[in-house]
């Protein structure tokens, strides 16, 4: 029994040994290209996190898939030349999606927000819609970036809530609560806030 155990920890040490120095061999191979490549130079010191706000505005999007080289893209909540808000990447068509600058006036039953979107005409566009509720979801998270939202929470006909486009049946659609994100099917005759998307 000792002999087997013995050599079971022989094994386990050489494996170990030979781990680490793989490790080590790749880890100056990585060292000689970064030195050959100073813009690829990156350390776990100097990388922020992804979503990191940079000085300059930017989010810190991750490397490249394509260069390898760190990538950042517009913050959300930035306000477009056209007068448009910035509002993140859209994760139904994975494009830049981009919003109005404050909530449609009122509030509205979900035909008469779908309506409304459909005949906005803002900043030169004409392609308005309610959000998807993944579209919705990304204006609530970046809210407070972009400004301007109904978070009062709760309360009939005057509803904290958002519509999306996402019907339930012929009665009823989803909504997104903006005082905690909760999410909710509800009549599509209650009324609640909106905020067109493009």
């Amino acid at each position: 029994m000792e002999r087997i155990s013995l050599t079971a920890a022989a094994c386990a040490l050489a494996a170990w040994t030979f781990s680490g120095a793989f490790v080590a061999i790749a880890a100056d191979t990585d060292i000689a290209a970064d030195a050959a490549h100073p813009e690829t130079q990156l350390t776990t010191d100097t990388v922020p996190e992804v979503g990191t706000r940079m000085p300059d505005g930017t989010v810190y999007a991750g490397l490249s898939m394509d260069t390898g080289k760190p990538s950042f893209i517009a913050a959300a909540g930035g306000r477009m030349p056209d007068g448009t808000i910035y509002a993140g990447v859209s994760p139904d068509t994975n494009q830049d999606m981009y919003t109005t600058p404050a909530d449609a006036p009122g509030i509205y039953t979900w035909a008469e927000a779908v309506r409304y979107c459909r005949k906005l005409s803002l900043s030169g566009h004409h392609d308005w819609r309610v959000p998807s509720i993944g579209e919705l979801a990304v204006q609530f998270a970046n809210r407070a970036e972009i400004g301007g939202f109904n978070e009062t929470g709760r309360l009939k006909n005057a509803s904290g809530y958002y519509w999306s486009s996402l019907q339930v049946g012929d009665d009823a659609a989803w909504g997104q609560l903006f005082s905690d994100g909760f999410h909710e099917d509800f009549s599509k005759t209650q009324r609640s806030s909106l905020r067109c998307a493009r």
